[in-house]
C-alpha cells in the first residue's frame, strides 16, 4: 500500500543502479516506518489515515490483528469495535462494520456482488439509519429494517422517490430474483420496485400492487409494471404487461 515512484525518466539524468535500488528500499519502506502501534498491533498507511478519520481507538478501538491480503491486491485491517477497514487501490481505504459488514460478509464480501466499499460507514441524511456504497451497490440499515443491499436501476428508482426519506422507506429485502422473466425487485415498508429486461424498473404500491399480487404478481396475470402510477378517472392506474389495474376510492 506504499506510494509507487516511477524511478528516473528519459529526460533527466539516469540514477545508478544503486540509487535506484536504494530510493525504491525507502518508498516502499515509507509505509511501515510512519506505521504506529496501537493496542498490540501497528496500523499504517491509508488504512491509518482512515482509522483516524473515523476516530480512531475511540470510535472503532484497538486492531484485532495485523493488515492483512484482501482478495484483487486488496487489504484489510480488524478492529474491536466489529468494524474493519478496507482498501484497495481503485477505492481507497473505507471503514464497514456492524451489521452492514456481517451482510456484505453474507454476500461474499470484496469477493461477491458488491465488491469493495467505497465510502465508509454513514448515517443518512434523515439520520434514521445508516449505510455504506460499494463498487457494486450499497447496504442500508435501520432500527426497523436490519441491513439490505440495493443496487443498479432499482436503487436509481429508489432515489427518485426520495431513498429511505421518501414514501417508501428503507429497503425490507435485499436484491431478489423475480418469479418471471429473469427480473429483479426490493421490498420496502411503503411498496416495491420490480424490474425486468423487458418492463424496465417501476413501482408498485398500496391497493393496486395488493390487487397484483392477489393476481400472482408478476408470474401472474398482469406479469410486471410497464409504468408508475398515475392519475385516473378521480382514482389511480398503472399499466403492466397483462393490462390496467385501477383504483377509485
Amino acid at each position: 500500500m506504499a506510494p509507487q515512484f516511477r524511478i528516473g525518466h528519459p529526460a533527466r539524468t539516469a540514477l545508478t543502479s544503486t540509487t535506484a535500488a536504494l530510493a525504491l528500499l525507502l518508498s516502499v519502506g515509507l509505509g511501515t516506518a510512519t506505521a504506529r502501534p496501537v493496542g498490540p498491533y501497528d496500523v499504517g498507511g491509508a488504512i491509518e489515515v482512515e482509522y483516524d478519520q473515523v476516530g480512531g481507538p475511540g470510535a472503532l478501538g484497538d486492531p484485532t490483528g495485523p493488515e492483512l491480503d484482501a482478495a484483487n491486491g486488496g487489504r484489510y485491517q480488524t478492529f474491536e469495535r466489529n468494524a474493519s477497514i478496507y482498501w484497495h487501490p481503485d477505492t481507497g481505504a473505507n471503514e464497514i462494520g456492524g451489521p452492514i459488514r456481517d451482510k456484505w460478509r453474507d454476500l461474499g464480501g470484496e469477493t461477491g456482488v458488491l465488491r469493495y466499499p467505497v465510502t465508509r460507514q454513514l448515517s443518512t441524511p434523515s439520520g434514521s439509519g445508516t449505510y455504506n456504497v460499494f463498487q457494486g451497490g450499497s447496504i442500508y440499515w435501520s432500527l426497523g429494517t436490519a441491513a439490505h443491499q440495493i443496487g443498479g436501476a432499482i436503487r436509481d428508482k429508489w432515489g427518485a422517490y426520495g431513498w429511505e426519506s421518501g414514501a417508501l422507506g428503507f429497503p425490507l429485502t435485499d436484491e431478489s430474483a423475480a418469479r418471471a422473466d429473469n427480473g429483479r425487485y426490493n421490498l420496502f415498508p411503503g411498496g416495491a420496485i420490480y424490474w425486468s429486461p423487458r418492463s424496465g424498473v417501476h413501482v408498485v404500491w398500496g391497493a393496486i400492487r395488493d390487487l397484483w399480487v392477489s393476481n400472482g404478481a408478476e408470474s401472474g396475470r398482469y406479469g410486471f409494471p410497464t409504468g408508475e402510477e398515475y392519475d385516473y378517472q378521480g382514482g389511480k392506474a398503472q399499466e403492466f404487461q397483462g393490462g390496467r389495474i385501477t383504483w377509485h376510492p
